[in-house]
Parts: structure tokens; sequence; C-alpha cells
């Protein structure tokens, strides 16, 4: 008897059958042969996410669908039996280092894996669909909110250092227009990227 090909096992037990795309073929093989090499300093593990083996839900559907331990009565079966059909509408692939449950998205619609969406299912309880075209880019979507900031908190922060670095130097406000093309001292929110 001829060995199963990993591939085709793990299509089989992961996406239902479907052909596997060749990005997620390619970071599979990625994270097998550094697996089987003993490296722990690799990409996938730097961006956080790690690929499920053995036909492995992830940890934090799986525990829906046990039950979850905050609700009781119907409202637990209930979450239960809708994460089941949520997994068959699914093929979820991997976690990320905060366990979040990553996948593609084939809806009660069918939708081929080919133009399927990418989704993730987070500690919050909450699905959405992660950007990019294929497992690769959301991967590299999520490594990339590790270190960037949103617009948002990047505005708040600096507002305050230079609401602080303004208090400090005793600059008056004179009321009039502010030419911002001639205050470039930017305080330091972020690590410097060379």
């Amino acid at each position: 008897m001829s060995p199963i090909d990993p591939i085709i096992q793990y299509a089989t037990q992961q996406l239902g059958g479907r052909t596997m795309p060749d990005d997620l073929r390619r970071l599979l093989n990625l994270q097998w042969r550094d697996a089987a090499g003993g490296r722990s300093d690799n990409l996938l593990k730097d961006a956080g996410v790690t690929f499920l083996d053995g036909g492995r839900m992830p940890r934090l559907i799986a525990a829906v669908c046990t039950g979850r331990d905050d609700l009781e009565g119907a409202a637990r079966l209930a979450y239960a039996q809708a994460m089941g059909d949520m997994v068959r509408y699914s093929g979820f692939v991997a976690e990320d280092a905060a366990s979040d449950a990553i996948g593609y998205w084939f809806s009660p619609d069918r939708i081929p894996i080919e133009t399927a969406p990418l989704l993730r299912f987070d500690t919050d309880g909450n699905f959405s669909i992660l950007p990019g075209n294929g497992i690769a880019e959301a991967i590299l979507v999520i490594a990339s909110r590790e270190c960037s900031l949103l617009p948002q908190a990047t505005y708040q922060q600096l507002i305050q250092a230079y609401s602080a670095d303004l208090l400090a130097t005793s600059v008056s406000d004179t009321g009039g227009s502010v030419n911002i093309m001639t205050i470039h001292r930017g305080p330091k929110i972020c690590p410097e990227t060379d």
C-alpha cells in the first residue's frame, strides 16, 4: 500500500476534498519542512500563524462546538449548532498567535475555493473577512497588524506627544493659522525602520 500524499490528506480533512490553492500548498510545505528540520525561526512563526494538522479543528472553534462555558441551556446548544454549520460552510486551515481561527469561507452558496474569501473567527466570537487574495496575502495582513498602528491610534498618539512637547517648551498660540509644512519634528511613536 502506497503512503497517502500529505497534501491530498490535508485537502480532504481541512478543505472538504477541494483542490488546494498553490499558496496554501507552498506554505504548508514550508511549515512541514521547517518542522522536519527542527527550525523554530521561520516566516510563519514570525507572522504568528500555525497551520492545523492531523485534521484538527482550531481550538477556538472546537470550544464553541463542544459548548461555551459562559452559556447555559438553549443558548449554549444554539451556539454549538450554529458553529457546527459554520464549520461546514468553511475550511479552517490555521490559527494565529491570538488563537483566532483562519480559513476559507465557502458559505451556504458553495463558493469555489479559487474565489472563496478568507475569514477569521476571533476570541470575541466574531467572524470577519480578511483582506487579500489568498492565504499568503491574508497572513501578510495578519503579520503587519502586529507592528502597525491604526490611523486613529496613530493620530491620538501624535496629539498626545505634540501636546506634551509644546507644553514643555512653552509655545504660545497666537490664534492664527498654523503652517504645518514648517513644523517637521514629529514625536517618536514607533520604532524607526531602516
